[in-house]
């Protein structure tokens, strides 16, 4: 007998984690088709349906931007102990890049 009649012959019986696993996995598909019915289901509105998709793909770059500040802001006035007005200022960070990148 091969290995293959053998998964045939466990599955029919229903013997092992598989055959359990796909029985319950079904009964959960039939409950959620039943709970999403599509005459049960309200359709939003196409403005808030494109509203909700630009927040779920603006999320991370927002939260980036968000950090990226808040990272230049402790940096500067916790770590170096530097006046917090002088954080947003370009001048101070045009100096910034001056001293790394300049030619020694």
């Amino acid at each position: 007998m091969s290995m293959a009649d053998e998964r045939i012959d466990r599955d029919a019986s229903g013997v092992g984690s598989q055959a359990e696993e796909s029985g319950s996995g079904k009964r959960k598909r039939n409950s959620r088709a039943k709970a999403d019915g599509s005459s049960d289901k309200k359709q939003r509105p196409k403005g808030a349906k494109m509203l909700l998709w630009f927040l779920r793909k603006s999320i991370v770059p927002l939260i980036m931007v968000i950090m990226l500040v808040t990272g230049l802001y402790v940096g500067y006035v916790v770590v170096g102990n530097q006046p917090n007005e002088d954080v947003f200022s370009w001048s101070t960070w045009q100096h910034l890049y001056d001293l790394v990148f300049a030619e020694s």
